[in-house]
């Protein structure tokens, strides 16, 4: 490059994994052209495909080494281009498809593959992914591991900026247009997006930089014309974009002249022009016969059309039996202050450090304490052991009660609200989590998103760990470490998902995980939603010593994000990865219990009575070790 800066490329297409995944043209076709352009704009540009041979992790992992090589010459800006089958599970976890999915039982998280190039030195990192972003309608596809496919690099952690365009919002399909041959099939989103990147139309360039495709026109441009061009086939795709590249370095054409000239771009077909070819649908199936296909092979009879659907709409039913599961009354006030009700299973056990005492306060609810204390007064992680051996593994925080929803699968919801408050103050939770269990949670904005569940997250920390996860998403660590600093102004512990996400350094003293949170400098507000609320952009200071909410992830889609090497995750925790359930909160089977119970030295704090012939008595508070008992 004329700056001397080194930018790389790497588009990686799937377009034939195994069965019962169909056959994607387009998607080659994309990842081609997105390779071409890249080589000719002077990236180092690289192209993977499994056209000649199944594209694997080994496979994957090897390309991309090769691509961030040599460590010691450091990459200015990497570009990441997906087209293939996409999936979306919990709160913004794409998962891209690899030929080998099924046998493998895995797929790529493109979130975690984005936080791993963190530690290669690179200072921005642009994402394009032309998939689909369907919620898993099936136990199947809901448990398909999620594979980093990078270790920890060469290099301490950076935080780039990040720039992402996705064709699809989150529980949306994407699309591609037949051509009268395989090799002239077009994928919606990456046709439109080829041609801004191109400076082929002149509604892509910026209105601030003269004759430049910028971040945040290609963004604009992308909004606009990919629901345009789809309505021209009867579909809707709106694209979901975000982009934090600096305003002096966010230029993607018009910089420097392309090394050659742009490609004839076809013009879009007319709908009936292309009837004969094949339907629009190769990304992800016209209403029901196109997603039957995906699980066609799962079901050993029956009518696939119908099935599929009545999966999704399984899942929508069983989201508003969960906000009305939710909603029942919960007690408002515990004598400590603090504690839990359990809602969906039978309390076995209840696990606790050892200065934490557990007692009944009702059939269904416990209060916790410290030993010779009538309150806590640090967080304490438990695992609440049901009748089948798996645990809710939750924190407990001083001055809250959380309510615990078990159903089959595990641990469906955590909601938690002040001691002593009324039960409305969760609905916004409890609408969040009903969200994700329909599908996600869909917004046009993430950021806008992110700020209105921030704005009661004192009331119920859920709220904050939800849109940590959103934040992070988009590769907005500084916006994550604002809200830990704000837990702090509360006199409120930081969940553990946000001290994670945020990357922040932590020391384990007497059983608390305390963090240090680093300043964070301030910024200009990225949307008219965040402008009112200066908490979201202005400058804060550092926090030394901070106490953590919890020993591990709230959500199970933390777990996957634990590295082995932060002074968050205690010796042993992430081994205990496979042994969670697929529930959307934390929930370890009962071998993965004996283990972590080992592990942190918990002890039963509470356990049910043994039924005897003589007359029952109320459960009692168990006696502290004898080392603690005076």
């Amino acid at each position: 490059m004329p700056d001397g800066k080194r930018r790389v490329s790497l588009a990686i297409a799937v377009g034939s994994p195994e069965k019962p995944l169909g056959p994607l043209a387009g998607a080659y076709n994309g990842a081609r052209d997105f390779s071409l352009w890249a080589e000719a704009l002077g990236y180092e540009s690289h192209l993977v495909t499994d056209e000649d041979k199944p594209l694997t992790v080994d496979v994957l992992k090897t390309k991309l080494q090769q691509a961030l090589a040599p460590p010691d010459k450091p990459i200015h800006r990497l570009l990441l281009y997906f087209a293939g089958h996409g999936l979306l599970r919990e709160a913004e976890v794409g998962l891209w498809f690899l030929s080998d999915w099924r046998s493998g039982a895995y797929c790529v998280t493109a979130e975690g593959l984005r936080r791993r190039l963190y530690y290669y030195g690179i200072r921005q990192v642009a994402v394009f992914t032309d998939a689909c972003r369907e919620v898993a309608a099936t136990l199947e596809l809901s448990d398909l591991m999620p594979h980093y496919v990078l270790g920890r690099g060469p290099k301490d952690l950076s935080e780039p900026s990040v720039d992402k365009f996705v064709a699809a919002q989150d529980g949306a399909k994407a699309y591609i247009v037949p051509g009268n041959t395989p090799e002239r099939d077009r994928c919606i989103f990456t046709g439109v997006l080829l041609e801004a990147l191109w400076g082929a139309k002149r509604e892509a360039f910026s209105t601030v930089q003269p004759n430049k495709v910028t971040s945040g026109s290609l963004g604009e441009y992308l909004k606009m014309e990919v629901p345009r061009i789809a309505g021209l086939y009867k579909y809707t795709l709106k694209p979901s974009v975000s982009y934090s590249f600096p305003e002096s370095d966010n230029v993607y054409f018009g910089a420097d002249p392309p090394l050659r000239p742009p490609p004839a771009f076809d013009a879009w077909p007319e709908a009936r022009s292309i009837l004969g070819m094949g339907p629009v649908t190769a990304l992800a199936g016209e209403a029901a016969n196109a997603v039957a296909s995906l699980w066609k092979d799962m079901f050993p009879s029956g009518d696939w059309a119908m099935r599929v659907p009545r999966a999704a709409a399984k899942r929508k039913k069983a989201s508003r039996r969960l906000l009305i599961d939710m909603q029942q009354d919960r007690p408002d006030e515990l004598p400590t202050g603090t504690g839990f009700a359990v809602d969906g299973g039978t309390v076995r056990t209840v696990w606790a450090p050892p200065r934490t005492a557990v007692a009944a306060a009702t059939v269904e609810a416990w209060q916790v304490s410290g030993y010779g204390q009538n309150w806590l007064s640090d967080p304490a992680s438990l695992l609440v052991q049901f009748d089948d051996g798996a645990s809710a593994a939750i924190a407990a925080l001083p001055n809250f009660i959380a309510t615990v929803l078990r159903d089959a699968r595990g641990v469906s919801a955590v909601v938690y609200r002040p001691n002593s408050a009324p039960s409305n103050v969760a609905t916004s939770t409890e609408k969040a989590i009903a969200a994700l269990e329909a599908g996600g949670l869909r917004a046009d904005d993430l950021t806008n998103l992110a700020v209105g569940l921030r704005q009661e997250k004192h009331s119920d920390p859920v709220l904050g760990v939800v849109s940590a996860y959103l934040y992070d998403s988009i590769g907005d660590i500084d916006s994550i470490r604002r809200m830990a600093y704000y837990y702090t102004q509360h006199g409120q512990p930081i969940p553990y998902d946000i001290a994670m996400l945020a990357w922040l350094r932590g020391e384990l003293r007497d059983g608390v995980l305390s963090v240090d949170v680093p300043p964070v400098l301030p910024r200009a507000p990225r949307t008219e939603d965040e402008q009112p609320h200066a908490w979201t952009y202005e400058e804060t200071p550092p926090v030394s010593r901070w106490p953590v909410g919890g020993l591990w992830p709230w959500l199970r889609q933390g777990w996957s994000f634990l590295e082995s090497s932060s002074s968050l995750v205690l010796p042993g925790i992430a081994e205990l990865t496979g042994h969670l359930t697929s529930a959307r909160f934390t929930t370890i089977d009962g071998t993965g219990t004996v283990r972590l119970t080992a592990l942190l030295g918990l002890r039963s704090a509470w356990s049910r009575p043994v039924a005897t012939s003589q007359e029952p008595t109320a459960p009692t508070q168990n006696q502290p070790p004898a080392a603690l008992a005076h």
